[in-house]
């Protein structure tokens, strides 16, 4: 019964953040959690979008830290600050450090597009207090308009060479080295961990001899196996982008 009890009890804190029951802080708690949530979820449909199958999101979310950036608010350092830990990471984990270089965002680009959006605001409420003034709004120039209309899109990305080089090398280090799936095809353990029965030793490659018809994988196999349907880079997996064919 107690058990009971306490699960009532968590439910009702879960589905009620403000109810009497939960302490201020209890409450923060949850709150501050749904704001976590909410902005990784909006996170990961962004870099969906942007990167589609092959997205590896945790490379992502590094590339994009405002410490490693340089970025403290509206001050630019150009550099990275506070906590950022991309040299150290680059020391004792060289992939993951390119992995995140080749996902940093173009930072110039983001600049041109907040000027763009704020001469845009500027604008707009020139012509609101116009309007409401009854007198004329300032006339803008061509070159005005023309800077306006700039696509912040068009900004040259710094690290464009890089990231292209890099590129092939993002999207195959790391990923699990399953062949190309067919029409139809579902994974098992043979078309994903089918080298666990092969080795390599004094120069030999050594293989034994299983039984398809009989095989049971483990649950842990399995788990495994299921889980590279739900990664954010499950269409680049299932490709064979890890694959060496």
């Amino acid at each position: 019964v107690s058990h009971l009890k306490s699960a009532a009890v968590f439910e009702q804190r879960s589905c009620h953040p403000q109810s009497p029951v939960m302490t201020a802080a209890e409450a923060k708690f949850y709150r501050d959690g749904y704001t976590h949530r909410t902005v990784l979820f909006d996170g990961l449909q962004s870099a969906k979008a942007e990167h589609g199958g092959s997205l590896n999101f945790s490379a992502y979310r590094q590339g994009r830290d405002r410490q490693y950036l340089g970025v403290n608010g509206k001050n630019y350092y150009a550099k990275p600050w506070g906590n950022d830990s991309s040299n150290i990471q680059a020391v004792i984990n060289g992939p993951a450090y390119w992995k995140r270089v080749y996902y940093r965002e173009n930072i110039a680009a983001r600049f041109a597009r907040e000027d763009a959006e704020a001469a845009e605001r500027k604008a707009m409420a020139e012509q609101a207090e116009a309007m409401a003034t009854g007198t004329a709004a300032v006339r803008r120039t061509k070159s005005d308009t023309a800077l306006q209309k700039k696509n912040p899109g068009e900004v040259k990305d710094a690290y464009a060479h890089i990231k292209e080089n890099m590129k092939p090398f993002v999207e195959k280090q790391g990923k699990p080295r399953i062949r190309a799936i067919g029409p139809g095809e579902r994974l098992h353990f043979f078309n994903t961990l089918q080298n666990k029965y092969h080795m390599k030793a004094g120069g030999k490659n050594l293989s034994w001899d299983v039984s398809k018809q009989t095989h049971r994988s483990t649950k842990n196999e399995l788990t495994w196996i299921l889980s590279n349907y739900f990664r954010t880079d499950s269409q680049a997996i299932l490709n064979g982008a890890g694959s060496d064919d």
